[in-house]
């Protein structure tokens, strides 16, 4: 029986809910009936603003409600799995946060589950739904750039944007500076997820991963994987991607979410292009004939400058677009973006990051990743987020 409108069940609202909820807002094809969140001030004021019918402290109460089609999974990494494994169990539809889980076995487990129940399942990637983005690849397809042998994408942040998005750092940032939880890497394990998908979408095949990472501390505190670099070799070194990744106390950047952006350059056969603009824009108050307003600019095989800003670009499009296109996926029973196969594998290219980095910055063959990044190489039961009871006195982590 074809379901004339979801109704969707988001767990966890923290401070990505904030974003993910935008792709359910006046959408037709949907209805926003349940929350779940052990925080019940959070639960009355999400409820509040979206209009949702019914609120849950208790996942396990949450998931027995057969009214809900859809749950949209936004918790920590480490709960992911038995979340994802009970949703399908109870026969609902299922969009996971990345990192969908931190071990390939874990990912398996969740994909048994979902095939087994008939259910539709991806893991939430807004950045390949990023227009601007999205406009870059249809150069690559139409042959304007032609097929990429080089994607490089270069991501600044700055400390003082760091509380540009009025949520608090403290809560937020606190489980990523686990073990269990992130690998000890806020910026390259949680969202190095979204800047493999992309180079891998361009790049198509990534054979080997290859990384470092410096330390920087935000205000001489907070230590951050900061700065760093990926390397993403292809097939016979013939095609190749970079992530580059640094924080500074001066750079201007420009946000309505996180205090960074990223700049994205394809080098094809026919042509050379690059994004100015994602999460961010650093380049707002540059009147010196610089990278100009966020939107697409190329050169073509001619030598000839083109550029095309007339799509949207701020962030928030991109979380719309995704969640729009995994409902129409599931009401019209077509593939979606990621879906199972890709997502381990960029989860394979993010364990071969990790590895990388504990290993004295060797080149990691993506293949090599049977499953986790060795017991060898885990450092058992490490907590970093005492740092946040060490702050001195006087100074508010969630004012840096």
């Amino acid at each position: 029986m074809k379901i004339s409108k979801l109704k969707i069940g988001i767990v966890g609202l923290g401070r990505i809910f904030s974003l993910n909820v935008l792709g359910y807002v006046n959408n037709p094809d949907c209805e926003l009936y349940a929350f779940c969140d052990r925080d019940k001030n959070a639960l009355k004021q999400a409820s509040e603003e979206f209009g949702a019918k019914k609120t849950y402290t208790d996942f396990n109460e949450f998931i027995k409600d057969d009214n809900i089609d859809l749950v949209d999974i936004l918790t920590p990494h480490s709960q992911h799995e038995w979340m994802s494994v009970a949703a399908a169990e109870a026969g609902k539809h299922i969009s996971l946060q990345k990192v969908p889980t931190l071990t390939l076995s874990s990912f398996d487990r969740i994909v048994n589950a979902v095939n087994k129940a008939g259910v539709k399942f991806r893991v939430f990637e807004n950045f390949r739904f990023h227009p601007p983005y999205q406009r870059l690849m249809k150069l690559v397809k139409d042959k304007t750039i032609g097929k990429p042998y080089a994607v490089n994408m270069r991501m600044w942040s700055g400390v003082k944007q760091l509380s540009s998005w009025k949520v608090s750092i403290l809560k937020t940032w606190r489980w990523r500076y686990t073990e269990r939880e992130n690998y000890l890497m806020p910026t390259l394990f949680d969202d190095g997820y979204h800047k493999h998908s992309v180079i891998q979408w361009f790049l198509k095949d990534i054979k080997s991963v290859q990384a470092w990472k410096g330390n920087f501390k935000i205000y001489g505190i907070l230590p951050v994987d900061s700065p760093s670099v990926v390397i993403y070799k292809g097939k016979k070194g013939e095609r190749f991607g970079t992530w580059n990744v640094s924080m500074s106390p001066f750079i201007p950047v420009q946000s309505d979410y996180y205090g960074c952006d990223e700049a994205l350059e394809v080098h094809g056969k026919n042509g050379l292009a690059w994004v100015q603009g994602c999460t961010g824009n650093m380049f707002v108050g540059c009147d010196e004939g610089g990278p100009g307003k966020p939107g697409v600019y190329w050169i073509n095989k001619k030598g000839e400058w083109n550029s095309d800003t007339s799509m949207e670009s701020n962030w928030k499009h991109s979380f719309i677009l995704c969640s729009k296109h995994f409902i129409d996926a599931i009401k019209n029973d077509t593939e979606v973006i990621l879906d199972a196969k890709t997502a381990r594998y960029i989860l394979q290219i993010s364990l071969a990051m990790i590895k990388s980095l504990r290993s004295g910055f060797i080149d990691v063959p993506v293949a090599s990743i049977k499953d986790g990044i060795g017991d060898d190489l885990i450092q058992e039961e490490f907590d970093d987020s005492a740092i946040f009871d060490n702050i001195p006195e006087g100074v508010d982590i969630d004012d840096l």
